[in-house]
């Protein structure tokens, strides 16, 4: 339960971890950005015998989170849509990756976009950042004279990816669960503590990126129907899981870290709302996406689209590296993200303009249950490893005029120094950011005979993804100038 709400006072010296107007220019857009303390009590919860059902193993622990809110300053001017964020905890900073690929819809449409820490993990580099700000942010484990029931060396053996290095016997991650809940319930609310509640909230929809997509499946397998969580309604009218590793299963609490999941919380077995997972080459089939793939379905009970974006891997150099500018900051605390190949060019294929599609889609769908378009999925070998064309781009999945008139070639991983792969550091393979490779001129001269005629091959190719949905027009435009760049700097005359 949320006990209190607490607006953090923005100053010149004093702002917001990552903060959108530093690299957005927010104020110019009409927007605001604010953040806020969330205090209040959760349960943690445990598993159930049940098929991924969970109980209640300790109430009400008492927590102090944040929230940011980027909003239009004038409520007149909102959409009605509300794009709820679990923030990114997995490299120990708060990476709001989904804010990242959809923003540039999210303003020019008018929605409200809030971003919540979904893990403790990440106050320490809050606290490095600004003591004064973060240091009252508090997850304080219920129950911390109680052990875990495996040792530090356990968690070093063990070879299953869910385990990821931050357990911590101080904390408990597991308090997100009714923190999540109570937040979307407050945002429904005319609640006086609400901070939202002056603007028009129609649609609320649940997004999160990589480990984030991964406590969004949990929460739709494990918490969503719930009938203290949906008391007798929903708790948000959609998802969008973006990056989702299959292989991750978020357990419910810290102390089940090293528990086999339940078969059923691979995948999304049943959801009554509108749910779109968009998947890079990076995970489309890898870490077990191609053992629990669901078909598309429009039924009442799995209303589900998987979009595969063909040539995109899961970190690329606009999401992970130029969106945050060279910031002063993250350099001053260590923690600046950077491609980390020995390819001359990071992997910059424009996922971004899909996402702003697939949340414009999402939101159609709630409105009016009319589904989007299905697109063709990436076929895969026995081993699960993506198809290759003659240039040794992947097929199928959701394309663009990039990989159906490539100048270049689109790898999913990167080579790098063994030791800098944060996930396997014994490995000399980066499997989330990968890189691209342009062709020489003269191959384009022989493939496309001049840049004009490259121009109305992309242009038509594009209006059709534009016809089916896939691509926003103002986006198609943008990446209409973005591959006549590519073409031109690559040697096309």
């Amino acid at each position: 339960m949320i006990s209190k709400i607490e607006r953090i006072p923005i100053t010149d010296k004093s702002y917001p971890f990552a903060s959108a107007e530093k690299y957005c220019n927010l104020s110019d857009c009409g927007y605001e950005e604010t953040e806020y303390y969330m205090r209040g009590t959760a349960n943690v919860y445990r598993s159930a015998a049940y098929q991924g059902d969970v109980e209640v193993r300790t109430p009400d622990a008492p927590y102090i989170n944040r929230f940011i809110t980027r909003a239009p300053r004038e409520p007149a001017k909102c959409s009605g849509n509300v794009i709820i964020e679990i923030i990114n905890p997995t490299s120990f900073m708060e990476i709001d990756r989904m804010w990242i690929l959809g923003h540039k819809q999210f303003l020019r449409n008018g929605d409200i976009y809030i971003g919540i820490t979904s893990k403790p993990n990440t106050i320490a580099k809050l606290i490095a950042f600004n003591r004064e700000r973060y240091g009252c942010l508090s997850w304080k484990n219920p129950t911390p004279n109680i052990p875990f029931p495996f040792t530090s060396a356990d968690t070093k053996n063990e070879k299953r990816i869910q385990v990821l290095p931050d357990l911590d016997i101080s904390y408990e991650p597991g308090l997100f669960w009714d923190m999540l809940t109570d937040l979307a319930w407050l945002i429904r609310s005319d609640d006086p503590i609400n901070p939202m509640k002056d603007y028009p909230r129609d649609c609320i929809c649940l997004t999160g990126w990589s480990q984030s997509a991964c406590y969004l499946f949990r929460y739709v397998n494990s918490f969503a129907y719930r009938p203290e969580v949906a008391r007798g309604s929903r708790v948000f009218d959609g998802y969008l899981a973006g990056g989702g590793v299959r292989e991750v299963v978020t357990p419910v609490n810290q102390y089940e870290s090293l528990e086999v999941p339940n078969t059923k919380l691979y995948r999304i077995e049943t959801v009554n709302e509108p749910y779109i997972a968009v998947q890079t080459e990076s995970e489309n089939a890898k870490f077990g996406a191609w053992r629990t793939m669901r078909q598309d379905s429009d039924l009442p009970d799995f209303k589900y689209r998987l979009y595969e974006v063909t040539g995109a891997s899961h970190d690329t150099v606009y999401s992970y590296v130029d969106y945050y500018k060279n910031d002063p900051d993250l350099i001053r605390i260590d923690h600046l993200p950077s491609y980390i190949g020995k390819h001359k060019h990071g992997n910059d294929y424009p996922s971004y303009l899909l996402f702003g599609a697939a949340y414009r889609n999402l939101f159609n769908w709630i409105r009016t249950g009319v589904a989007p378009a299905r697109c063709d999925r990436i076929p895969t070998d026995a081993q699960g490893e993506n198809r290759k064309d003659a240039f040794g781009n992947t097929i199928g999945g959701l394309r663009t005029c990039l990989l159906n008139y490539p100048t270049g070639r689109y790898c999913r991983t990167s080579d790098v120094e063994i030791g800098r792969y944060f996930v396997d550091p014994s490995s000399n393979k980066d499997d989330v950011f990968g890189y691209q490779e342009a062709f020489s001129a003269a191959m384009l001269q022989e493939l496309y005979g001049t840049l004009a005629n490259y121009c109305e091959l992309i242009t038509k190719d594009t209006q059709e993804q534009i016809s089916k949905g896939f691509i926003i027009k103002e986006d198609g435009e943008e990446l209409i100038r973005l591959a006549l760049a590519l073409a031109s700097q690559r040697g096309l005359k």
